[in-house]
């Protein structure tokens, strides 16, 4: 190579929300799709929690960059907690927008981010069995509120599953359609960017078979608030 060339390098900044987003969806069919006499598929479901848990963080964290708020003030808005980070978004982007706290979509919010840290910060669980604990499950299964979702990860199912990704892109649909009043093509342009500061055309479009998408959707999981190509 001549002195004076000069190789073209192209930088990105991959925030991999496409990535959780179809993780979450490509496990949630497999637990669909799993023997329900084998332990799969509680493998398969707490996967697709896992994922759809933090895709909630992922676009919160991606709102606030967008905020393009510089280093230091960046940091200290990057350690609210979830709900805040979105209601922080809504009040400096738009005037007299807020997040309602009085919601189900918050609700739900709370249970999800409590799932999270209940997953993370791992606690001894009362379980009461029906039969040898080798064999059976629990008899009375500890759910949340709103979601009526198995607090204890180890006895997840598929319709866990599908309670956890339907409550975070209600939710989704409720901040990005409802609040930010944005079109599907403006929420590919936050939260599939590859550029410094999301919200720019430096983004793309992630792919479903249309087959797949279908399938999600008669699940009960709607994705209609950002564009998938």
């Amino acid at each position: 190579m001549d002195d004076h060339e000069v190789e073209a390098v192209h930088i990105q900044h991959v925030r991999n929300f496409d990535t959780l987003l179809l993780d979450s969806l490509k496990f949630l069919l497999l637990a669909e799709d799993a023997d329900r006499t084998e332990g799969e598929v509680f493998a398969f479901s707490r996967a697709s929690i896992t994922y759809s848990l933090l895709l909630l963080e992922a676009a919160a964290n991606i709102c606030v960059e967008h905020l393009d708020l510089g280093g230091a003030v960046h940091n200290e808005i990057d350690r609210l907690p979830i709900l805040a980070k979105f209601d922080f978004y809504l009040r400096t982007r738009f005037k007299g927008r807020f997040i309602d706290r009085g919601t189900h979509h918050v609700e739900c919010l709370k249970e999800l981010e409590a799932l999270r840290d209940s997953l993370v910060h791992l606690k001894p669980q009362r379980v009461i069995w029906d039969g040898n604990p080798d064999d059976g499950m629990e008899t009375t299964p500890v759910r949340t509120r709103s979601l009526q979702v198995r607090i204890n990860p180890k006895f997840w199912t598929f319709e866990d599953a599908v309670k956890v990704s339907t409550g975070t892109h209600q939710f989704m649909t409720y901040f990005f359609k409802e609040k930010c009043k944005y079109r599907p093509k403006m929420v590919a342009s936050l939260l599939f960017s590859h550029a410094e500061v999301p919200g720019d055309k430096n983004h793309f479009y992630p792919h479903l078979h249309r087959s797949k998408k279908a399938r999600i959707l008669s699940i009960g999981v709607d994705l209609a608030y950002v564009k998938i190509a």
